[in-house]
């Protein structure tokens, strides 16, 4: 595979699975291209997009800093590993999550919030899902145009066949690490795809009461969290009732067929 092409590939996995809020940029701070990670008393505070970088900064300072008991977030989500490295560092530390400043999404909802012992949602912001793994058709949804930009040029036949076989795989090995992921920390996955199944081609967030059906349970917010109103973001969101309990995807420690 030529370097040219591994560039190319790298751009399409990104445009298959970065949050759609990368097109915010100016929207605030939790859509910054460059984290913002320091710690504060026994806080560590993250601001701004989840890419492998930042959350390694983060981990060193977990590491470093055993008088941290809770992450204080405001993000729009990023990458889809990296947001699990995060959560797993927060899981394994039982530390607390604390969503300020205006939201959490995409992968910080995902991998992020859920991971956290006790979760709080200060007034005017927002825990909102779009997606995950879990999706129907993933592999199947790839944005060339990326790729055009990145190369200069249209992929050829060889390059695209490529990147179709290297997203199926990508998909297909970060499937199975998600669904382990949520097994680990005790929550059912289908949260992240649930408006979806339920029709609903949004940004979503779910009731106090919904997100605990789901095994995110321990959460503080506002009386009035998800109401019109009670938060602005730059782009449309709804809140999700959940119809059906016992329609969830996936259950606590289950997963996937290989």
């Amino acid at each position: 595979m030529s370097s040219a092409f591994r560039r190319g590939s790298i751009v399409v996995l990104l445009a298959l699975l970065a949050s759609p809020a990368r097109g915010h940029a100016a929207a605030g701070e939790a859509y910054a291209g460059e984290a913002v990670v320091r710690t504060q008393g026994a806080s560590l505070v993250y601001t701004g997009l989840i890419l492998a970088d930042a959350v390694a900064r983060a981990r060193g300072l977990l590491e470093a800093s055993p008088q941290v008991t809770e992450v204080v977030i405001n993000s729009a989500g990023g990458d889809v590993e990296a947001g699990m490295d995060f959560g797993e560092a927060i899981h394994e530390r039982a530390l607390d999550v604390r969503v300020a400043g205006g939201l959490c999404m995409s992968s910080c909802a995902n991998y992020v919030f859920p991971a956290g012992r006790h979760k709080t949602i200060e007034p005017g912001s927002l825990v909102l899902w779009h997606g995950s793994m879990l999706q129907e058709g993933l592999a199947g949804r790839i944005d060339f145009s990326r790729a055009r930009e990145q190369l200069g040029r249209p992929l050829n036949w060889l390059e695209r066949w490529q990147a179709r076989r290297a997203v199926r795989d990508f998909v297909r090995r970060t499937g199975r690490r998600q669904d382990g992921f949520y097994g680990r920390i005790g929550v059912d996955g289908a949260i992240t795809v649930i408006g979806q199944r339920q029709g609903c081609r949004c940004n979503w967030t779910l009731s106090i009461d919904d997100m605990a059906l789901f095994g995110v349970a321990d959460v503080s917010a506002p009386a009035d969290y998800g109401m019109p109103g009670s938060a602005e973001v730059a782009y449309p969101w709804e809140i999700v009732e959940v119809a059906d309990p016992g329609a969830r995807l996936q259950r606590a420690g289950g997963g996937r067929q290989p």
